[in-house]
């Protein structure tokens, strides 16, 4: 009996040094990735912080070297509006816009890009400076900015969105991670106090720059059905009424006061992360500040 005892307590205990041998690899792990997506983001954001223009095409040209950005069509230039003699019928469909500046690249973004191919934009608000990045929806769950295997991931632009003419939704993805890297920090905008202090930010893309007003910040649940369900792929539609309904359903949800107006025509920015459980999402809704 003691020895089945003896040998009981010797199997507890090589399972004891198991798991603390196996804990202190995975600690070590998720440091030395940390530190490697915080020494990635440096990289890039001295990178962009040159602002190089000697290279940025000019006008209406589509910049050589990033087709897969551009889907094939044809290139909308910039036309010169004139005040029409009588109101224009309201089209039911929104339509397309142009840059106003044509393509030509934002500096910043264009030296990034030198060291990453997938940087397609650069989020800037409080204490979050990271670049944004596009590929798919799955590719930049474990891997950073520049494509190296990372479990802090990057953040992320929804796959399958173009920017030959202006968005008027883009929705952003990040992890929630506990450092505060990505979008562990966005939690902070559910404070009301903090939310006001900090309600706009910078947001560039690859052919524009835009500074951004906060409007709504809501938790949401992903599961058709369940109370706090919100459909935000309405956002995504370019159907007047589609998107206004996903609008209004958006700021019945929202739990920030906010006195920005927005309407189905303006651009708008969802930054989204998880919370809780699988089902729930945090949503920061933005609207673009006009100039």
């Amino acid at each position: 009996m003691k020895d089945k005892k003896s040998l009981f307590r010797w199997i507890l205990l090589a399972v004891g040094v198991l798991l603390v041998a196996y804990g202190s690899i995975r600690l070590g792990r998720y440091l030395s990735e940390m530190n490697q997506a915080r020494q990635t983001t440096a990289e890039l954001r001295e990178a962009a912080a040159t602002e190089a223009v000697t290279a940025a095409p000019t006008g209406t040209d589509v910049p050589a070297g990033t087709p897969e950005l551009l889907p094939e069509t044809t290139v909308v230039a910039p036309v010169e509006t004139v005040a029409p003699e009588k109101a224009p019928t309201v089209s039911a469909v929104l339509p397309e816009v142009a840059y106003p500046n044509g393509y030509n690249l934002v500096p910043r973004i264009q030296e990034a890009r030198k060291k990453s191919e997938y940087i397609i934009g650069w989020i800037t608000m409080d204490d979050l400076d990271e670049p944004v990045v596009l590929k798919d929806n799955k590719f930049f769950l474990n891997h950073d900015a520049a494509g190296k295997r990372n479990s802090n991931g990057a953040i992320f632009m929804e796959e399958g969105t173009h920017l030959l003419t202006r968005p008027y939704t883009i929705t952003l993805y990040g992890h929630n991670m506990k450092s505060g890297m990505m979008f562990g920090n966005l939690r902070k905008y559910e404070d009301p106090t903090y939310c006001r202090k900090h309600r706009t930010f910078r947001f560039d893309t690859l052919y524009e720059e835009g500074q951004y007003e906060i409007f709504a910040v809501v938790t949401i649940s992903v599961t058709p059905g369940k109370a706090r369900y919100l459909n935000l792929w309405g956002l995504e539609s370019t159907d007047r009424e589609t998107r206004k309904d996903a609008l209004a359903s958006l700021k019945r949800a929202n739990s920030y006061v906010s006195t920005a107006e927005v309407s189905e025509e303006d651009q708008i920015l969802l930054l989204i992360t998880c919370v809780g459980d699988d089902d729930e999402r945090l949503v920061v809704a933005a609207v673009r500040i006009k100039q």
